[in-house]
């Protein structure tokens, strides 16, 4: 009987291992642990979550992608800066209608809720509602920092 239990732990061990390179193969990882990744389609090593400075790299790619003249540079910039201002504009009010959204959600299950369970949606309400209200101070910020560029 233990032999069995044994042969078949090891059995499954094997499976999963088996497994878990098939999947691999299939999906290959392109981060180690949040440091610098290497991608295997283009053999470029990115860096995984900086944000700044990403609308001179985006400019310098279309530069090259469309071999863009100096004076086709100098056209483009603005208009650029003028998207970002209008795409961080269009996210903090497509935040501000999800944030809507989930609290009337919430307002709509709290008479289903027993009095525990009611203090604990509150709790996380107020929670949730901090939070995006640093999320939205942080757009907005970021948002005028957009506007001092021109």
């Amino acid at each position: 009987m233990k032999r069995k239990a044994l042969i078949a732990v090891v059995g499954v061990f094997l499976l999963g291992l088996v497994g878990g390179a098939l999947v691999g193969q299939v999906y290959p990882v392109k981060h180690l642990w949040g440091r610098a990744w290497h991608d295997v389609r283009d053999g470029k090593e990115h860096r995984r979550g900086s944000k700044r400075g990403s609308s001179g790299r985006y400019i310098r790619m279309l530069q090259r992608e469309l071999d863009l003249s100096d004076r086709q540079m100098a056209e483009i910039g603005p208009l650029l800066s003028q998207t970002r201002r209008s795409l961080y504009q269009e996210r903090i009010r497509s935040l501000e209608a999800a944030d809507r959204i989930i609290l009337e959600f919430h307002g709509k299950i709290k008479p289903a809720l027993d009095e525990a369970q009611a203090r604990k949606l509150e709790r996380r309400t107020d929670n949730f509602r901090e939070q995006r209200r640093k999320k939205r101070q942080r757009m907005s910020s970021r948002l005028e920092s957009l506007g001092e560029g021109n």
